[in-house]
């Protein structure tokens, strides 16, 4: 398990399922539906820990507002996702039969490109990230 009991995690918006248990409600996630966990109160750059075959990729997304204050028009830019960015934190691996875990092929520092819509996106204080599974880059440069 890629997490322990207490450890503060992120997962998809609509992962995981709710249940009541002794009037609380609970949410049961899949260790695949895991993002990242993180230590403390807050999540940072500085404590946030990539699970399994994850990469957290630094995305800069277009600019609606020029330097000046003209804003762009929604014509001008696209409505994709952005999805090529830089490697900013890299997960262990995914754990395979044998029970040892995969090598990842990405490091701090590369400049990836991922499947269009893969992966979630998550913003750690006033930056864009997006958590890829290692299978969905299609290229590093």
């Amino acid at each position: 398990m890629p997490v322990e009991a207490g450890d503060n995690v992120v997962y998809g918006q609509f992962d995981g399922t709710e249940v009541l248990i002794d009037g609380v409600t609970h949410s049961l996630i899949r260790d695949d539906d895991i993002l990242v966990k993180f230590n403390g109160d807050t999540l940072s750059e500085e404590n946030v820990v990539v699970v399994n075959d994850g990469l957290l990729v630094f995305v800069e997304t277009k600019q609606t507002e020029t330097s000046g204050g003209l804003v762009i028009g929604a014509s001008s830019t696209s409505q994709k996702r952005p999805s090529t960015g830089v490697v900013t934190k890299v997960g262990p691996g995914r754990m395979v039969a044998s029970g040892e875990l995969s090598p990842m092929n990405a490091e701090v520092g590369d400049q990836v490109k991922f499947m269009d819509f893969a992966g979630n996106e998550i913003k750690i204080g006033d930056r864009e990230f997006s958590v890829v599974k290692m299978g969905e880059v299609l290229a590093k440069f």
